[in-house]
């Protein structure tokens, strides 16, 4: 018998009696160190979800089990549960986790790697892509000093719809003295303060240019660059608050209900009557006023009585002076035209009458002209030639048509009173906004009257707020057809009211700019409109901040006793007197016409 030798190369570590040997395998990997390296790999099979899944790892040091459980639903994921205990003692020094999906799940890899070192963390790092989702990447890396050890570390995360609502991290360490880190985010309402800038602002009227240097010969046109460095600075003050500005400049208006005044047992009335001189804003002293203007009208006669010689020069030095007219809030923008003076014993009255600001363009404040359009131009360009560089600009409400060469003309008129000629031939008004130096041309009647009873309203007053009610009749035979033609050129058209069998017509309407359907429709209407049985009503009214003034050509829905009824705005006549003590007095009166057919 042959004797065997063993020779043992490796020390053994606890061994006990009995020692059992196995020939042909490897001999184990030295472990220095318990819990050195675990790593686990889970298959999964293609386009099924995974079911279950358990591990269990051995370790050197005595069995430590870890074990895993993952339970999935059907796809997308909607569960994932993992519990796992360590063993105190042994402290782990890698941990590595690859997972690979199919490609029926929206991860498509994840990798998770951590590595501690000195019981201390020093290098965490996680990072996942997506497919098809609306988080393409994420990555997070936090490093650590060595020496500071983290204290406390909480993360919350909240998903919806596979998009990131809501993430909170909070981090705190302990070094001696605390060290913290935060995110703070202001919420609540914002303190007032001041905007300055010194960027360009708007201004109203006129701009002149003045340059100080001489110019070189260019050809084409000229550019002219504007810088803000020489502008002043205007601060604007912000009431705070959210993030909506408390004070909107232009309040949101439903047009779709009218103005309404409140039905109350007694309205409290604080009347105020104001004059300004536009060019430096410098105040003058009235003492009464009144306004009127009409759908007839271009524009409104306005009175004034001054409190003295002075105030009166003011309107007038030097030359006619624009002014701004202000009743109970309202303002109503004038030229001063004439003046005139009543004395008797003990009393001088100092007069001053004048017209809408749109008098520049009517004499003595602008010349006379002949004219005669040698191209065919809108109907809307006709009235911007009058314009010209007066400062105004139009607003042209009905529809335009084109009007030929030689068709339009007219012999020494100004250019109002010639744009007066061009809306009376469309039965279109004038009415102006003096603020914005605006010149409107509208229909006379913006609702026919057999239609006006399903229209609503611009202006709503009920018998709380009417101090008085006054009709008289306004008969005119009714007419459900005309005929409107053009003169050398243009078209002839019968203009038939909807639903009649146009069997009464009217007289006929000759108008040289009638040279569109569209124009003679308008002038035809306009001229079926005026005719029939009408009530000529008046209604004598306050102003205040419900109730403005009922312009001409407004609609005006009425409840008087037992009568509800609609009607069109025809004139408007407002007052403010002053008594003798003192007292000051607030009325307008405003004209209408109500259709019975």
């Amino acid at each position: 018998m042959t004797a065997i030798t063993l020779r043992f190369q490796y020390r053994a570590y606890n061994t006990t009696s009995p020692v059992i040997l196995r020939f042909g395998i490897a001999p184990p990997a030295v472990i220095l160190e318990p819990n050195l390296i675990m790593a686990f790999s889970a298959p999964y099979s293609r386009r099924a979800g995974l079911i279950n899944r358990a591990f269990k790892t051995s370790w050197a040091s005595g069995d430590i089990t870890k074990a895993v459980n993952v339970r999935w639903s059907s796809n997308p994921v909607t569960i994932k549960l993992v519990y796992s205990t360590w063993q105190s003692s042994p402290r782990l020094v890698t941990q590595q986790a690859g997972v690979d999906w199919s490609s029926n799940w929206p991860i498509v890899d994840q990798h998770l790697s951590v590595n501690w070192g000195g019981y201390q963390l020093l290098i965490t790092q996680a990072e996942t892509s997506w497919e098809n989702w609306p988080i393409v990447s994420q990555q997070l890396q936090t490093t650590w000093l060595p020496t500071l050890p983290l204290y406390a570390m909480q993360t919350a995360q909240h998903w919806r719809h596979t998009a990131i609502t809501e993430q909170f991290i909070d981090v705190f360490y302990n070094y001696k003295p605390d060290l913290i880190r935060g995110y703070t985010l202001p919420y609540g309402p914002r303190p007032p303060s001041y905007i300055c800038s010194n960027d360009a602002r708007p201004t109203r009227g006129k701009i002149t240019l003045r340059f100080y240097n001489p110019g070189e010969n260019t050809s084409g046109p000229v550019t002219l660059r504007f810088s803000n460095a020489n502008n002043p600075i205007i601060c604007v003050l912000d009431n705070g608050g959210g993030l909506i500005w408390p004070m909107p400049d232009l309040p949101t208006i439903d047009i779709t209900k009218p103005i309404t005044p409140p039905r109350r047992r007694s309205y409290i009335m604080q009347p105020a009557l104001r004059c300004y001189r536009v060019s430096d804003n410098q105040e003058v002293n009235i003492i009464s006023a009144s306004y009127g203007i009409s759908r007839s009208q271009w524009g409104a006669n306005i009175s004034l009585v001054c409190g003295s010689k002075g105030d009166k020069d003011l309107l007038f030095a030097p030359g006619p002076q624009e002014f701004k007219l202000v009743i109970n809030g309202y303002e109503f923008f004038g030229l001063a035209e004439d003046a005139s003076v009543s004395s008797r014993f003990g009393k001088n009255t100092y007069t001053v009458t004048g017209r809408s600001n749109i008098a520049e363009l009517a004499a003595p404040n602008a010349a006379p002209r002949s004219y005669s359009n040698a191209t065919a131009k809108g109907i809307a360009a006709l009235v911007t030639d009058e314009l010209g560089a007066s400062g105004w600009s139009l607003d042209y409400g009905p529809a335009q048509f084109n009007v030929p060469a030689g068709v339009f003309s007219y012999q020494n008129k100004t250019p109002i009173e010639a744009i007066a000629q061009i809306a009376a031939a469309v039965g279109a008004m004038i009415y102006t906004d003096g603020a914005t130096k605006t010149l409107y041309i509208a229909p006379l009647w913006p609702v026919t009257p057999w239609a006006i009873d399903s229209a609503t309203p611009d202006i709503a007053v009920h018998d709380d707020v009417i101090l008085q009610y006054s009709s008289q009749p306004a008969k005119s035979p009714l007419f459900n057809k005309i005929i409107v033609r053009g003169e050398q050129q243009g078209n002839s058209v019968g203009v038939r009211r909807t639903g009649t069998a146009g069997d009464k017509l009217a007289p006929e309407v000759v108008e040289a700019l009638i040279t569109a359907e569209l124009a003679a429709r308008q002038r035809g209407t306009a001229e079926l409109a005026e005719s029939g049985n009408k009530d000529s009503i008046t209604l004598v009214l306050p102003i205040m901040d419900l109730l403005p003034p009922c312009q001409p050509g407004l609609i005006l829905g009425v409840t008087w006793q037992t009568n509800v009824f609609k009607a069109l705005v025809d004139s408007l006549q407002i007052s403010a007197q002053r008594s003798p003590d003192g007292k000051l007095t607030v009325r307008q009166n405003v004209g209408m016409l109500r259709s019975y057919e």
